[in-house]
């Protein structure tokens, strides 16, 4: 065990998951994702789906018509990046449909427990994120 009482896998998996929060926050920042929905769940908790150009989805029609709604989404955009910055939420996982995917973000501000960084997990998690985002932008692994 290192310092902190982390082995060197656990710090990398809590980079990794660092990293993604700050990408989404980026992608959400940037316009290139926006929230697309919001998924309630037993115990009064929820998550934020994210969706947008670069995850094969784009704003609703009636947002882009409506300058003012356009503005609130953009203000909460903000206020998501901005909670998964300070680490209040985090990414939790993807939804994966027809039309490309989701990221889904939740944390303890939303009723949910803090997601903590496991190997195994993390593992299944970058190797589904992986070859969706390769499958999307139309990369094909080579052998």
């Amino acid at each position: 065990m290192n310092e902190g009482g982390k082995s060197q896998p656990q710090k990398i998996v809590e980079s990794v998951y660092l990293m993604l929060d700050l990408i989404t926050a980026a992608l959400l920042l940037t316009g290139q994702i926006t929230i697309r929905g919001v998924f309630f769940t037993t115990g009064a908790s929820f998550s934020l789906s994210l969706a947008g150009p670069v995850t094969g989805g784009k704003r609703s029609e009636a947002v882009e018509e409506a300058p003012s709604a356009n503005l609130v989404l953009d203000f909460v955009d903000v206020l998501t990046a901005l909670l998964l910055i300070i680490g209040e939420i985090n990414v939790v996982g993807t939804l994966l449909t027809s039309g490309g995917f989701t990221i889904v973000v939740s944390g303890p501000i939303f009723g949910r427990e803090k997601t903590e960084a496991y190997i195994p997990t993390t593992r299944r998690f970058i190797t589904d994120f992986r070859k969706e985002v390769f499958r999307k932008c139309g990369i094909h692994k080579l052998k």
